[in-house]
């Protein structure tokens, strides 16, 4: 079946219309029925796929009249097809009458100047009426009557005198020509409707519209889903009736939009925004957008989430802290036991020790692991760039900011970890910016007076003392207790000197494997030699220094002289060859005058610091331990100074 088909009530119409069809190039099938069985007709064409109908009057009517979803196009009745009938009419005898509806009418006075003759006009309501039509005709005394083909048939048994009214072939064009302009819009309304139904079916928001008089006009499949209620069933009724707790009525009536509400639909939260649509500028219904607002929750997850892998990502985990010293794993068991809670973390370690590798390792161990993991250094940018670091700006906030602003690293952080390392370094007013953070767990971006809620656990990191600072009021006292809440003390690499060792090879493996080169190795002489340095620079200085040494050597064997010149060692205080493995390193050298040790101590100093070990170990009963805690400093450089022949 073709897009376009002509049903035809006669069949020299029929010829016609394939005639101007093929004129025209068009594709249409031609099928001849009148009336009730043009409608059967119809009915037929719909089913089998066709598009657009052609008919021509009684039966077009008939068939817009019935239950046709069809366009259905009427083969209009032109002023040169109602000359030819009445001239006709003329010769069979006077005087002439018509009846039809009222635009064809009109077209019959119009035709009366031009001929100068008076018809018996009678109008029908419609065409259910025409035997009607034709029984006042004859009360009226005409005697021929011009009409369609179902009226001249009814003049005839009524006995007068019928003439059909034929249409001709430019009749014929226009109604085929509008055929397929009706074609071509039915078409792109399918694709458009298509298109909107795909927008509103695979939209991620519920999408409802009432129309003028608040009744549903649109319920999308997320809708349905939210509201637990299928489209059919509230389709076509009012909003009040099926939605709870809707507004769509008073934005219907009011025309002001509302947006970001949130609604309770029973025990389902959402977020909507209610807007009225306006169709010359009279509002025609209501359109509300919603999303449930644990799903919106979800999806700033995932976005952070997303952003977070653009780089803010932990990679290193506790099996990365190479030592088997007592005081790391001492640091190691209590960092782990900080990471199954949410408090706030602040490390206190020397520069080097590997503070944000513990940071990241807390982050790992926690139920935060999913989320970001985003770490910044406090002293490495001004006042001023920091604070857009931390808290973002909005747009036009200053002279180049980013168009549509930037979040800043705590809204980044949102679902995770931030790591603010050398805190001691922030200024006052930063350090309030970050207390309000901690303690109202939002942030406000640079130029904007909106605040952004963030779910953000605090791990801050120093290599000073931050309880001497708040002595002397450089730092504030508020910002200090509320970030010592757990407290994790690394220990530095001269009081854990038997690690050095392992982190050393470990350093070294891990280099080779990175520059493709054959396997190495310290000998133990340059082992012993690496124990006896006091690493100001911890873990930091140790990888740098076995960096250098792994690039300038070739051989497998690291020796004791790569490792000297590595260190300016001086070569007249050689370092006696120990086996450094198990224990600490037993060196009794400590380094000359001029050697990079920031804890070496000489003359009367050593025998101060000689003196008050041996007190404290009377004190103490001989109590390493508590002689160590006595003195301040680690069990192991207690032990080292004991080794050492010191006291």
């Amino acid at each position: 079946m073709r897009e376009i088909v002509c049903i035809a009530p006669y069949r020299e119409l029929a010829h016609l219309v394939e005639r101007v069809a093929a004129e025209l190039a068009m594709e249409v099938d031609v099928m001849v029925g009148r009336m009730e069985t043009g409608v059967e007709m119809a009915l037929a064409c719909q089913a089998e796929g066709a598009e657009v109908l052609v008919s021509r009057g009684a039966t077009t009517w008939w068939i817009r009249h019935a239950a046709i979803s069809l366009p259905v196009v009427d083969i209009t009745i032109t002023g040169y097809d109602l000359l030819d009938a009445y001239y006709r009419a003329r010769e069979l005898g006077h005087p002439i009458g018509i009846t039809d509806l009222p635009e064809v009418l009109r077209g019959a006075e119009s035709l009366e100047e031009i001929v100068g003759e008076k018809f018996i006009k009678v109008p029908l309501p419609d065409y259910d009426q025409i035997e009607r039509g034709i029984a006042a005709l004859k009360a009226a005394g005409a005697r021929v009557v011009i009409g369609k083909i179902v009226m001249a048939s009814l003049a005839e048994r009524y006995g007068m005198r019928g003439v059909t009214i034929n249409s001709g072939r430019e009749a014929v064009a226009v109604a085929l020509e509008e055929a397929s302009r009706v074609l071509q819009v039915r078409k792109m309304e399918r694709q458009r409707a298509e298109q909107v139904k795909a927008i509103l079916d695979f939209a991620y928001e519920g999408i409802v519209a009432v129309d003028a008089s608040g009744r549903v006009a649109v319920f999308n499949p997320v809708a349905e889903r939210i509201m637990q209620v299928r489209a059919r069933d509230v389709i076509g009724r009012p909003a009040a009736e099926v939605i709870p707790n809707t507004r769509l009525p008073q934005v219907l009536a009011s025309g002001k939009p509302e947006l970001g509400e949130i609604q309770d639909l029973g025990r389902t939260r959402i977020v909507t925004n209610r807007v009225p649509i306006l169709v010359n500028g009279r509002i025609a219904g209501v359109v509300a957008t919603f999303q449930e607002v644990g799903s919106i929750q979800r999806l700033e997850q995932n976005i952070r989430r997303k952003l977070a892998a653009r780089g803010h990502v932990a990679r290193w985990t506790f099996a990365d802290i190479q030592g088997e010293s007592p005081s790391i794993k001492h640091a190691i068991r209590q960092a782990r036991r900080f990471a199954q809670v949410d408090s706030t973390v602040l490390i206190t370690a020397e520069t080097g020790t590997g503070k944000e590798m513990f940071a990241q390792a807390i982050h790992l161990d926690s139920p935060r692991r999913d989320g970001p993991f985003v770490a910044d250094n406090c002293a490495a940018l001004a006042e001023e760039l920091l604070e857009s670091e931390l808290f973002g700006y909005a747009e036009g906030a200053f002279t180049g900011a980013r168009r549509g602003g930037k979040p800043g690293l705590f809204e980044l952080a949102h679902g995770g970890t931030i790591f603010l390392d050398e805190i001691a370094e922030m200024s006052e007013r930063l350090q309030a910016k970050v207390l309000r953070v901690l303690e109202q767990h939002e942030v406000a971006r640079l130029g904007d007076d909106k605040v952004i809620p963030v779910d953000v656990r605090v791990i801050a990191a120093t290599n000073r003392n931050l309880a001497d600072l708040v002595r002397q009021g450089r730092f504030r006292d508020d910002l200090y207790y509320r970030l010592n809440v757990l407290r994790l003390s690394i220990p530095p690499l001269r009081e854990r000197k038997q690690d050095i060792p392992i982190l050393a090879r470990t350093i070294l493996r891990e280099l080779h494997q990175r520059y493709g080169r054959g396997p190495v190795d310290f000998s133990p002489e340059a082992l012993t030699l690496l124990g006896a340095w006091d690493w100001p620079g911890n873990v930091r200085e140790l990888r740098n220094l076995v960096e250098r040494l792994a690039i300038l050597t070739d051989g497998p064997t690291l020796e004791r002289d790569a490792v000297a010149a590595a260190l300016d060692w001086p070569r007249d205080h050689p370092c006696p060859a120990a086996p450094p493995e198990p224990g600490p390193v037993p060196c009794p050298v400590q380094p000359a005058a001029g050697v990079r040790s920031s804890h070496g101590r000489r003359g009367a100093l050593a025998e101060l610091e000689d003196e008050a070990i041996r007190q404290a170990l009377i004190q103490t009963g001989g109590n390493k331990t508590q002689a160590a805690a006595l003195l301040g400093i680690g069990r192991t450089t207690l032990w080292r100074r004991l080794r050492a022949g010191r006291p």
